[in-house]
């Protein structure tokens, strides 16, 4: 890996590295990214491999406490992408036009462990393995799909595809903690297939800590690829049936549900959420399972802290997008106006840009929320899903939260984690704005 640069006075500094140096090895182990960086840095005595930036390799010897800190900032190498062509996959249903990172099909360990990105390891070798198992990558997240080889080389769109079922077992003899997912394509991987996929799966807990089930999702950008059925409201109530069953067998077996589905299958098909108990430690929170559960506990202590009113007469717009609707009118718009005055209104963006099938905020874009929100009296202040803008405050369709404040003419911001802190926010603005 390439030096960046190195920390002044630091470990690295006193013994010599330079920016533009390359660290080739640790105690003669590989370092291929930050991973391996921070795993093998970790000894107290160290030998650095380092190819010096006018091509002359040298040696370079450190003696540190374990969790000190060599004081380096490397230059993290490409992610590794997917070779798969999955029939459902999402990035193959986007139109032109948005941001260039948005097409890249990650299949990283890196991003898997770090952050909770899903990897069907397909094409996973067996140095590949035994890695997350050495650097105790655990856990990490395993797109599964199915346990039936042949249908999951369909679904994945090689028939190169590995089958997963020895990996799992390696890991799970590893000590490895596994996450599994399940997107679900009705008439493909569900019926006989899901059942025996869950059950393939279940034998490898408790190092199969997780299953979730999320639904297909389909935008109005498919043309050419494989045809696949849209999940309905009443194939979401069955599967709820189902499921419910199976977690009740699961939970007798193994003391947990073990199998969860997602939050969109309540939502679309209006099915009242699961109480906090039935899912268990949130395993997969932020994979859509039991994310509103949680919203919904966490509003509930709230708005019952909400003041009984304002000092004077304000008026706000929270957004959301179809499918939480109901929710977000139930469990925040509703006590917020029952604050004396205190106006709050919803406003529910279709998805034009992705096409309607597409419900979630996650996916809006800032067109379609300007288009919803322009000829309306938004207030003193328009509140935004967090979730529909990334780390530096982009929409997918590269428009920022103050391209939308200037269309719609009012200040726009993504909603606080705190309910109070939008009351404040808003107060804050009519006193600058009189100002």
């Amino acid at each position: 890996m390439r030096i960046q640069s190195v920390e002044p006075e630091s470990l690295a500094e006193q013994a010599g590295l330079r920016s533009g140096d390359r660290l080739m090895k640790i105690n003669g182990a590989r370092v291929r990214d930050s991973l391996d960086y921070q795993y093998w840095s970790c000894d107290s005595d160290l030998a650095l491999d380092v190819l010096r930036a006018d091509g002359k390799r040298e040696q370079v010897h450190i003696d540190k406490a374990p969790d000190e800190d060599l004081g380096l900032n490397l230059i993290e190498p490409p992610y590794q992408a997917c070779a798969n062509k999955c029939i459902f996959c999402f990035i193959h249903q986007l139109p032109k036009g948005l941001r260039k990172s948005l097409y890249f099909q990650d299949e990283d360990v890196r991003l898997s462990f770090l952050f909770g990105n899903y990897v069907t390891l397909a094409f996973a070798s067996d140095a590949y393995i035994e890695r997350i198992i050495v650097q105790r990558l655990s856990p990490i997240y395993v797109s599964v799909h199915t346990t039936d080889p042949a249908l999951r080389r369909m679904m994945l769109g090689t028939e190169k595809a590995k089958d997963i079922l020895p990996i799992i077992q390696r890991l799970a003899e590893g000590g490895i903690l596994i996450e599994t997912q399940v997107v679900l394509c009705p008439e493909i991987n569900d019926g006989p297939a899901l059942r025996r996929t869950v059950d393939d799966l279940a034998r490898f807990f408790p190092a199969v800590e997780s299953i979730s089930i999320v639904p297909v999702g389909l935008t109005d950008h498919r043309q050419g690829l494989h045809p696949l059925n849209p999940v309905t409201p009443e194939y979401a109530r069955r599967m709820i049936d189902i499921v419910e069953g199976w977690q009740a067998e699961l939970r007798a077996q193994l003391g947990k549900a073990l199998v969860y589905l997602s939050d969109e299958w309540y939502l679309m098909s209006g099915t009242p959420l699961p109480p906090p108990e039935a899912y268990d430690e949130f395993p997969q929170i932020e994979n859509g399972v039991g994310m509103v559960r949680r919203f919904m506990e966490e509003m509930g202590r709230q708005t019952r802290r909400l003041p009984r009113s304002l000092p004077e007469r304000r008026r706000i717009t929270l957004v959301t997008g179809v499918l939480a609707q109901d929710l977000i009118r139930d469990a925040l718009v509703a006590p917020l106006n029952r604050v004396a005055n205190l106006d709050a209104q919803l406003v529910v963006v279709e998805n034009d840009f992705f096409g309607h099938g597409i419900t979630v905020s996650g996916l809006l874009v800032g067109r379609d929320i300007v288009r919803a929100l322009q000829e309306r009296d938004v207030g003193s202040t328009v509140y935004l899903p967090p979730n529909c803008v990334n780390d530096d405050g982009l929409f997918l369709d590269g428009m920022t939260l103050d391209t939308i404040s200037t269309a719609v003419g009012a200040p726009v911001s993504l909603f606080p984690e705190r309910v109070r802190e939008a009351l404040n926010t808003v107060t804050s603005d009519e006193e600058n704005h009189s100002e």
